[in-house]
């Protein structure tokens, strides 16, 4: 890590911060409708982060900046493993344009890197400044914005009931479970995490089936209500988590979400399975939007969604889980914050199991920054594209057709949001 200018001191957060943190918070997001006491009690009471997960940094001894550092363990390839979540980042008015928050993001990753977090997520609020210090793209979300009579209204809704007791919100986390084991990107959730981050203040139903006797499927959801003068009876559907197993469960949730039509004008969902809905929808256009020539109908608006970074580059490769293939490559990775990544190394592949070289010999050399590598591990770029777009380069001698093959990764998803 760069040394931290004489003047800064990063720290963990004590609890006589709280006002400034709120200060601090509020400055950064004024948006969110939370007064500076209740800010207060959400750095308190956040089910997944004690108060001393939150960082101040300090300049000549006064709180200038701060950030969150969540523990995750995250879904990959079958097995779950430790993710640092940044979040909160906030910088107080005085002392922006100073490198602050640049500052909050190298100490971060080298606490991720004593601790032994192997790779780090966040959702960016502005995307060069974070690829920079090392995070790519992660995944890809579409915002859907559309009539529920435009979805097909599949019979296999009969099969779609309320949640209504405990067993039925723990058949939904085992449902959620199940799914994220075989996927890559989920958040592993707690009890308090689900009961109060994700299933509080909102309506759940579950797809059962008929045959398994199993949850298959959900989804949670919230209204925004019409005003009274507008409709007191219509609303918009808002789909907070939408889960499925099979195709059964997915149909099902789809003709639930069809059957709405009468008391619900619009439903609004971000898609993070990047599903062909539009391939369904009986009018594959957003409410309100566009129809020309062009464009056709204005479907959906596609976003980026998270970022991730690899911290650890060794570690990562160890764990494997890399795509079939055989061959023998060096990386040359440029990270600036954490310099063990940009040493060297040599690895060779057999069917993704990795083992480490010391001598390099004639290998095949892969050479990019640490954000590129990252997008590709998280599966949101292929190596292929990141070759196209000079975004990376191989040289040296032998043989080069297995790279694509061993750095294909599934494409991820993450449902949480902090």
């Amino acid at each position: 890590m760069p040394a931290l200018p004489n003047k800064l001191t990063i720290r963990r957060a004590r609890d006589s911060d709280l006002p400034e943190m709120a200060r601090i918070h509020f400055a950064s997001y004024p948006s969110m409708p939370m007064t500076l006491e209740e800010r207060i009690n959400h750095f308190r009471e956040d089910p997944r982060l004690p108060l001393e997960g939150n960082w101040i940094c300090e300049r000549a001894g006064r709180p200038v900046g701060l950030f969150a550092l969540y523990n995750f363990q995250m879904y990959r390839s079958g097995s779950s493993c430790p993710a640092g979540g940044i979040g909160r980042v906030a910088v107080a008015p005085e002392a922006r344009m100073e490198k602050i928050a640049y500052w909050m993001m190298a100490q971060a990753v080298e606490v991720m890197k004593q601790n032994g977090i192997p790779i780090s997520i966040l959702y960016p609020f502005r995307h060069s400044f974070y690829r920079k210090l090392g995070w790519g793209l992660a995944e890809k979300v579409r915002f859907y914005s559309i009539s529920p009579s435009s979805i097909p209204l599949y019979s296999e809704r009969e099969l779609v009931k309320p949640a209504t007791s405990r067993e039925d919100y723990e058949e939904i986390m085992n449902c959620y479970n199940r799914f994220a084991s075989t996927n890559c990107g989920l958040l592993v959730r707690d009890d308090p995490v689900w009961y109060e981050n994700v299933l509080k203040n909102n309506l759940s139903y579950i797809y059962r089936s008929d045959e398994t006797g199993e949850v298959e499927g959900y989804i949670i959801y919230n209204y925004r209500p019409h005003s009274t003068t507008e409709s007191f009876m219509m609303s918009d559907l808002i789909i907070r988590e939408m889960v499925y197993t099979n195709s059964q469960a997915l149909r099902g949730i789809l003709g639930f979400l069809s059957s709405q039509r009468d008391q619900v004008e619009t439903i609004e969902y971000h898609d993070h399975y990047n599903l062909p809905l539009e391939q369904i929808l009986k009018e594959p256009r957003m409410t309100g939007g566009r129809h020309n020539m062009w464009l056709g109908a204005e479907t959906a608006w596609i976003g980026s969604g998270l970022m991730g970074r690899i911290v650890q580059l060794r570690r990562v490769l160890a764990a494997g889980g890399l795509g079939n293939g055989s061959g023998t490559v060096t990386l040359k990775i440029h990270d600036e914050l954490n310099p063990d990544n940009s040493t060297g190394l040599t690895i060779e592949i057999n069917d993704g199991k990795v083992e480490f070289v010391k001598q390099a010999g004639q290998s095949v050399i892969l050479s990019t920054d640490i954000a590129t590598f990252s997008s590709i591990y998280w599966g949101a770029l292929s190596l292929k594209d990141a070759l196209y777009f000079g975004l990376a380069e191989i040289d040296g001698k032998g043989d080069t057709a297995f790279l694509e093959d061993v750095f294909s990764f599934p494409k991820s998803i993450c449902l949480d949001y902090f």
